[in-house]
């Protein structure tokens, strides 16, 4: 399982270092990602749960990508193609190959935590940096944090992202 996590560490410095330095990624690291993902989340279930829990990230997944090619289109007065400009292919890829890993609870945390720190590096990035690219590498830093998860995951006993069990303890529900 560590030569595992250690690999799905590679591929998510690999994602960041691309999406910083290009603002492209290859495809074909997502691939890696989710396959090593959903390993990672077999170990720790089964078939039956990846499944699950995949259904309801996508269904997540999807009605915000839904919401947000409608506030676009509202705000555009025709109907635009989010993905021309707005959210880049590599996020989505991003985003899908994380659905193998995440409980549903964990993985809205997660989107939510992660856009809400690309936010703030992007305001902080545009402040301290004169030539600061407008693309905002959100894959990449999204990486990044999905590391530091991991590694919360690895040493915080109570935590666990791959079911919602530590949010409804630690939450009281």
């Amino acid at each position: 399982m560590l030569a595992l996590q250690g690999f799905t560490f590679v591929i998510l410095l690999t994602i960041a270092w691309q999406d910083f330095k290009f603002r492209a990624v290859y495809w074909w690291l997502f691939v890696f990602l989710l396959v090593a993902l959903g390993a990672l989340k077999l170990m720790q279930s089964n078939w039956q749960v990846l499944l699950a829990d995949m259904k309801y990230n996508l269904m997540f997944l999807g009605s915000q990508l839904f919401f947000l090619m409608l506030y676009f289109s509202i705000k555009e007065k025709k109907m635009v193609n989010i993905f021309n400009g707005y959210f880049g292919l590599g996020d989505l890829f991003f985003l899908l190959s994380i659905a193998t890993y995440f409980s549903f609870f964990n993985y809205v945390v997660y989107y939510l935590i992660s856009l809400f720190a690309v936010i703030l590096m992007s305001i902080t990035m545009a402040f301290f940096v004169e030539k600061s690219n407008p693309k905002i590498p959100l894959a990449g830093e999204q990486a990044l944090l999905l590391m530091v998860f991991m590694l919360l995951d690895g040493f915080v006993e109570k935590m666990d992202l791959t079911t919602d069990l530590g949010l409804i303890n630690y939450f009281n529900l």
